[in-house]
């Protein structure tokens, strides 16, 4: 299989952006952590957000936007993806909510002010981003002391299954835990390729802790049930894998 050696990761979501929302069409009634994961309503781990000033990073199209802006919050919503942000916007106006919508990097904040917001919120966004502590750098720049960053991606240990070749998750790891280069994969419709980084559970509470984040709780959830066995009957031969984490959910703190 031949793969890139870079990804166009602004280009790439443009393009699947339409089936994206398609495929997943997330609910706008609780903000979520990706398929994997319970919604915020029963996780609760923002608390009473209204009145609150929200940033999310990688906001797609626009449903955890939407969820905390019904909830009361001030919210700004940043993507590289126009596609997504068109998307988004048309949401934001169905609901007739006022929602601030930017095309940016989410490794490069400087367009906002500092101590800015109270929330940095992201699902399943941190993972594509090369600077990580570029990136967290500057999440801590935007928040008030105190502030929250709340922020979900694929558990680490389930890259040590993905096998590049086969493009899908094998039941015997196909790669070291301990392996930092990035994963390269594609979408299967309509093939366009993504590249992910990949960092153990120790390196990320390393990297907030040099970033001014004091971490408060780290989660991994158990995977749906429903979604197993949509994926991975019992009786099937990759069942082995309902035996992994699938995400894992950081809740750090700003220190001062």
């Amino acid at each position: 299989m031949t793969t890139p050696e870079t990804t166009d990761l602004r280009n790439g979501w443009n393009q699947v952006a339409a089936h994206y929302q398609a495929l997943h069409r997330h609910s706008t009634a609780s903000a979520h952590y990706g398929p994997w994961a319970p919604r915020e309503e029963e996780l609760r781990l923002l608390g009473d957000v209204r009145g609150s000033r929200i940033l999310e990073l990688g906001c797609g199209g626009g449903e955890c936007c939407i969820a905390f802006a019904r909830q009361g919050a001030q919210v700004t919503g940043l993507d590289w993806s126009e596609a997504q942000l068109d998307y988004a916007r048309s949401q934001a106006r169905q609901a007739q909510l006022a929602i601030h919508f930017v095309q940016g990097d989410a490794a490069d904040l400087r367009q906002f002010a500092e101590a800015s917001w109270e929330i940095v919120f992201s699902t399943y966004t941190f993972q594509y981003l090369a600077d990580l502590p570029q990136t967290l750098q500057g999440c801590a720049r935007v928040l008030v002391a105190g502030g929250l960053l709340v922020f979900s991606l694929d558990h680490p240990l389930r890259d040590c299954f993905f096998d590049a070749t086969e493009q899908e998750l094998s039941v015997y790891p196909a790669r070291s835990y301990f392996d930092s280069s990035p994963l390269l994969w594609r979408f299967a419709h309509p093939g366009v390729w993504m590249q992910t980084h990949h960092h153990t559970v120790g390196e990320w509470v390393d990297l907030l802790g040099q970033a001014g984040f004091r971490l408060q709780r780290l989660l991994e959830p158990v995977p749906p049930r429903e979604l197993l066995d949509a994926l991975w009957p019992e009786d099937d031969a990759r069942a082995p894998l309902r035996c992994l984490p699938q995400t894992i959910i950081f809740v750090a703190a700003k220190e001062g």
